[in-house]
């Protein structure tokens, strides 16, 4: 196999979820489609150090929470990696080939088939890890060296970091694991987290609530938490988590209610730490979260109509 340069080579990590229904013939064909040229495929099979040093672009001491999903989602668990050769646009028409096999076979966030890098130096921190026993791919990193992988350049800019307790790895999987294993235990249940609403309410109508747009690439999962945290006094890590994990399955996900000026701040604080938001008008007759709870099948996108834009 030839030495790789930079802008001519990617790969595609077929996931657990992925491998375990048997979508290795589409991904490939699709591959092929797209004009990119088959270097290497095999299997592989990743425990937590292995997952520390291909993503350690986000230190595992700084994004426990981060790690920790990956964990979950990899270790342990049977994928496939596709090397591919193509042109200069090697990076973006292989992520053209993730973007159909999402768009055909994805269930859920958690469950999006495959993975590609964003750039060339993920490319080649991931394949370091991924061809680590393959002689083909490692001739194919020839001359790259991540030594002990703890000097790598940090994909996210520094962000809000959870509070100490929360970034304790046993006492993160006590609460995180149990949804991770049981997503209908929170994201599709039928209510959702309770609106969060300040311990001392300002004056004035309840008639407004920020909601949790999709989440930006620039910030780690821990940010996103940390920032609920840190935006929402009183909120405690369990409940601003459930928020993030669910928010990550919608495109709108409503947060805290308030007045228009307790709104305007929550906003504006999340906004600072890089977490995007939207605040809509809640009409008269929307009830979130309900006594009864909102039927199984109805999203937050479903309550689009039960809220109106805030005007300009």
């Amino acid at each position: 196999m030839e030495r790789l340069s930079e802008s001519q080579h990617s790969l595609l990590l077929i996931k657990p979820d992925g491998v375990s229904r048997h979508l290795q013939p589409y991904v490939l064909d699709t591959v092929r489609e797209a004009g990119l040229t088959v270097l290497c495929h095999h299997r592989i099979l990743l425990d937590e150090d292995d997952i520390r040093r291909a993503f350690a672009d986000m230190r595992r001491s700084e994004n426990p929470l981060e790690h920790l999903t990956l964990d979950l989602w990899y270790a342990h668990r049977p994928m496939e990696v596709i090397v591919v050769r193509g042109g200069d646009d090697t990076v973006e028409t292989a992520a053209t080939v993730k973007r159909k096999a999402r768009a055909a076979y994805r269930l859920g966030v958690w469950a999006n088939v495959v993975h590609t890098p964003d750039h060339w130096e993920e490319f080649a921190l991931q394949l370091s890890v991924f061809g680590q026993h393959c002689p083909d791919c490692r001739a194919l990193l020839a001359g790259t060296d991540f030594g002990d992988y703890e000097d790598v350049t940090q994909a996210y800019p520094p962000g809000i970091s959870l509070p100490p307790r929360w970034r304790d790895p046993e006492a993160l999987r006590a609460v995180v694991e149990p949804m991770w294993r049981d997503p209908s235990s929170c994201v599709w249940r039928p209510t959702y987290p309770p609106l969060y609403e300040a311990p001392r309410r300002a004056d004035g109508p309840r008639d407004h609530v920020v909601c949790v747009t999709r989440s930006p690439n620039q910030l780690s999962f821990d940010n996103l938490v940390a920032a609920v945290m840190a935006a929402l006094p009183g909120i405690d890590f369990p409940q601003a988590f459930e928020v993030i994990f669910t928010s990550l399955h919608h495109a709108e996900f409503p947060l805290a209610a308030g007045t228009l000026a307790e709104c305007r701040g929550y906003a504006d604080s999340l906004w600072d730490t890089g977490l995007r938001t939207v605040i809509r008008v809640l009409d008269e007759d929307f009830r979130y979260p309900a006594g009864d709870g909102l039927r199984g099948d109805e999203m937050p996108g479903d309550l689009r109509p039960a809220v109106r834009k805030v005007p300009a």
